[in-house]
């Protein structure tokens, strides 16, 4: 296993990882003795008593079997112990903490609330860490949420030659057969920007921070601002970081450019690619001096928590998280019952919840 992958392990666990990789992939066949405690703190350069604790996970997974006087060998494993773990259902989150991301959970244990499954929440850590060698052996099913296209594809292709049912939540990733289940991204950019356009707004500038080639709902959110644009002959503009570049520089260019706009005395609006993004953004223009709404206004998409607490409260796009979560734990429950599927993109609406961060007075 690759150490740096590893890196963040406790070392019992590194050692653990390693023998069930061995176990499952048949480097350590049935039967086959393990090296010893002492032979695994010797190769690990770890105490004894890790390398113990090491073995003794494994047992209590019931990989292995001990004889006393003679050592640790790998157990034959049972079908009716696979069939156990193939009524969990993973759920791989972008990460364990994340102020922007939604509750799909609810939605998933509701929709999984009548069978016999029970969900598994991971972080895309977990994963790294060597762990997705067994899930065709230990899952039922995957529903995934992807960082951004480039780190998904492997593991999503991965999961499709192994014939794991997966469904990918809030991004489609081409030629992945698999269905998704993402919001309304092309109306909500551009319901965004005729908000502004709509108050005659002349200026309507699209922010981002992740390029679009990465992540696919951003993507959308430009094409549907750059439709309301192009509907009303307006000149689209958008800004996004160059390669490398820190927040805070991105964020002074995008004061200087509302600033030169204001100093024409023309009004401008931001809509901007989630609210996370949108709030530092307030935040530090605010710092600069500069007035939300009376001299910018600001939309963001999302609507988390934080979003009605800023002064002024942020206009946003809401995603409906709960529904996103039950249709894709139904689709995932027609994925493993039926072996042939049409798959598709399924798209939830959205709603604009209108705060003060975007009326001009």
């Amino acid at each position: 296993m690759d150490e740096m992958k590893m890196a963040n392990q406790p070392l019992y666990k590194k050692i653990y990882q390693e023998l069930k990789k061995q176990i499952f992939t048949g480097e350590l066949k049935e039967d086959e003795q393990l090296p010893t405690e002492l032979e695994l703190s010797e190769m690990y350069n770890v105490s004894r008593i890790t390398s113990k604790r090491a073995v003794v996970e494994l047992e209590n997974e019931g990989l292995i079997y001990r004889v006393r006087g003679k050592g640790s060998f790998v157990k034959r494993r049972e079908t009716e112990q696979v069939s156990t773990n193939q009524e969990t259902i993973l759920f791989i989150m972008p990460f364990a903490q994340n102020e922007g991301f939604g509750n799909y959970a609810e939605g998933i244990l509701e929709s999984f609330k009548e069978t016999p499954f029970r969900l598994q929440m991971q972080p895309h850590e977990w994963l790294t860490s060597g762990n997705d060698y067994t899930l065709k052996q230990d899952y039922a099913g995957i529903i995934y949420y992807p960082i951004n296209t480039q780190i998904s594809l492997d593991f999503l292709y991965k999961c499709q030659v192994q014939e794991i049912p997966v469904v990918i939540l809030d991004k489609s990733i081409e030629k992945i057969e698999y269905d998704s289940v993402v919001a309304d991204n092309h109306e909500g950019g551009k319901m965004s920007a005729e908000y502004f356009l709509d108050q005659e707004i002349e200026n309507v500038l699209f922010i981002s921070v992740n390029r679009f080639s990465d992540v696919s709902s951003v993507r959308d959110r430009y094409l549907g601002y750059l439709t309301a644009m192009y509907e009303n002959e307006k000149n689209p503009i958008q800004l996004m970081p160059k390669e490398g570049e820190e927040l805070e520089s991105f964020f002074k260019t995008v004061f200087e450019e509302v600033n030169q706009l204001t100093q024409e005395n023309k009004n401008v609006g931001l809509v901007v690619e989630n609210d996370v993004i949108a709030i530092r953004l307030m935040t530090y223009l605010k710092q600069q001096g500069m007035e939300v709404p009376k001299q910018v206004g600001i939309i963001g998409f999302d609507n988390i928590q934080a979003a009605n607490l800023m002064d002024p409260p942020l206009t946003t796009v809401a995603q409906n998280f709960y529904e996103m979560g039950h249709l894709a734990g139904e689709l995932l429950k027609n994925q493993i019952v039926n072996t042939k599927n049409n798959y598709s993109e399924h798209v939830v609406p959205i709603e604009l919840i209108e705060r003060q961060s975007a009326k001009y007075q």
